[in-house]
């Protein structure tokens, strides 16, 4: 195997903008000094010795054998980075994102286990995900064998490093490989044109089993049938957790907020490289990777920590807050994502680029305990009385359409979004509110959403929404008594909603924030203002005309509590 230098107009000695696959792998943490490295010829570096317990050189040989039958050039880190050289290590640190997206194929490797062993996990796990979507086999028993094969696959050290988590991403579509170096294979009616398992296929069948989960938990409140139920609910919560800490259900979900949830979980071998290995998802180069270092600065992980929530703030004030706290955010850091977070569902498809965002406040960092804002608000009052109102004219149209059938799934069609004279009955009046984890609302993380779905899907596999007028009269007061609540617990006064822009990808919506003042004694005593955030909001921009709403918008300027 010979490494080949890189040179301007992309060429390696000669070869210009080379077709080549890249390997996803971890070895950082299994360096071990004293064992034969893998040779490389062209390079004037030591390659990293890997203790054998975790992969051999022949293991490795044979591996990049296989690749090569398929391609004539193959990026795999240790043959391409100096690890000694920092100054050109964190240059190639900060280009992954265009390495791996260039990549013709890309490539995991998973050698935890023999292949017949992850085959066997593999194959078991894709059929329990097919079990629990046909229904097959009762949901929490479907879920258990799930989570237990999923258990069983996440123990390969690729799923617990920080590095693989954002190369997940940057080549969803990589083909998994045993740790003979040959393709993962299944067979069922899940396949499709190939029996070569990608990593798209295995984060297809979490996040479907994730939904069927949800679905099933959603079943069981519905009946409330007791202590029973709460038990097969925690159980499921408990799987539903697995799916949600591996970082691998993002299927096409463009928020890279969802794998920084994940991040958490996830190992480095290096503090600071708990942004390196992250950075990429939201296009950053950080530290020492930026290109315009001419000399290497010692950044500990605080100073990196504030230059990504500078630039995430700076690139998108509705990205920044687009996640939901799970656990109570020390003073100063309710507007930070660096804490244990999670990602609400609703929220899943905000992206990065800017095209698909509109900005309606700035937020300034000065460090992770320390931010303001700017923006336009309105009381919580004038929001809630802007959602009742849209809410009673769905009821109301719902009454009148004297036409309209009784069963549910016969509804569906007759408010079917295709009819022209009925195409905004329910998607323009969808609203929903996400709380952070608190110890004002019994320090839990809740969500919910007007008008609610149902547990019943249609022939598309997709939830309906319940359109029957005293069911959505019913899910309407319950939501009051919530809001209620809410305005009880902080005050009218002291409740203020922050627009922080509108999304545009699938669906056009306006997020916010949610704020309650509060005024603290600072060490002079002297009386200090501060706005905590306390969750997020949304609603859909279809719903009508929004005029009474944003003239009651102010301009707010504030700290972050």
């Amino acid at each position: 195997m010979t490494s080949r230098r890189w040179s301007p107009g992309n060429s390696y000695n000669g070869v210009v903008e080379p077709r080549y696959a890249i390997l996803s792998y971890t070895w950082g943490r299994f360096e071990k000094p004293g064992y034969p490295p893998l040779r490389i010829g062209g390079i004037d570096w030591d390659v990293p010795s890997i203790d054998p317990a975790h992969f051999t050189v022949a293991h490795l040989s044979r591996l990049l054998g296989h690749i090569g039958s398929e391609y004539d050039f193959v990026w795999i880190d240790i043959a391409c980075i100096d690890q000694k050289r920092e100054k050109d290590k964190m240059q190639e640190v900060g280009r992954q994102a265009i390495i791996f997206k260039r990549a013709k194929q890309a490539y995991i490797w998973l050698n935890k286990y023999e292949p017949t062993v992850i085959q066997g996990h593999v194959q078991a796990r894709m059929r329990y995900g097919s079990n629990l979507a046909q229904w097959s086999l009762e949901p929490l028993q479907a879920a258990k064998a799930f989570n237990d094969e999923l258990v069983a696959i996440l123990q390969d050290p690729w799923f617990s490093s920080l590095w693989t988590l954002q190369e997940s991403v940057l080549q969803r579509h990589a083909l998994l490989l045993n740790k003979s170096g040959l393709p993962i294979t299944t067979t069922g009616p899940w396949i499709g044109e190939s029996p070569v398992t990608q990593l798209m296929d295995l984060s297809g069948a979490c996040g479907f089993t994730r939904a069927m989960i949800d679905l099933a938990i959603h079943a069981e409140q519905a009946a409330d049938s007791g202590v029973t139920a709460t038990a097969r609910i925690e159980k499921m919560q408990s799987f539903r957790s697995t799916i949600d800490r591996s970082g691998i259900d993002f299927t096409l979900c463009p928020n890279p907020n969802i794998q920084y949830a994940a991040a958490i979980y996830r190992q480095t071998s290096r503090p600071e490289d708990r942004i390196y290995a992250i950075m990429q998802l939201y296009g950053y180069r950080l530290g020492n990777s930026a290109a315009e270092i001419r000399k290497l600065e010692n950044f500990s992980l605080s100073d990196l920590e504030t230059q990504f929530l500078r630039s995430l703030t700076t690139q998108s004030a509705l990205l920044s807050q687009a996640f939901q706290h799970l656990e109570i955010p020390r003073p100063g850091q309710s507007w930070c994502i660096l804490n244990r977070i999670r990602v609400p569902e609703r929220l899943h498809l905000i992206v990065v680029h800017d095209q698909f965002l509109s900005s309606g406040c700035t937020i300034a960092v000065h460090h992770r305990a320390e931010a303001y804002f700017e923006g336009y608000a309105c009381p919580f009052q004038d929001l809630c009385a802007f959602w009742r109102q849209r809410g009673q004219d769905l009821i109301t149209a719902m009454e009148t359409a004297s036409d309209a059938p009784n069963g549910l799934l016969e509804r569906r069609h007759f408010f079917n979004p295709a009819t022209p004279s009925r195409d905004t009955y329910f998607r323009r009046c969808k609203y929903g509110l996400t709380f952070d984890i608190s110890h004002d609302l019994d320090a839990v993380a809740m969500s919910f959403e007007w008008p609610p779905d149902t547990s019943t899907r249609d022939d598309k596999g997709e939830l309906i929404i319940e359109s029957r007028p005293l069911y959505l009269a019913a899910a309407a007061e319950s939501n009051r008594k919530i809001m209620a609540r809410l305005t009880s617990q902080y005050g009218e006064s002291a409740l203020m909603v922050l627009y922080l822009g509108t999304a545009e990808h699938t669906e056009r919506m306006m997020v916010a924030l949610i704020l309650v003042q509060t005024v603290v004694r600072t060490c002079m005593l002297r009386r200090k203002v501060l706005w905590k955030r306390i969750g997020t909001c949304f609603w859909y921009v279809e719903g009508g005309p929004l005029n009474k709403l944003i003239s009651s918008m102010k301009i707010l300027q504030g700290t972050f509590g």
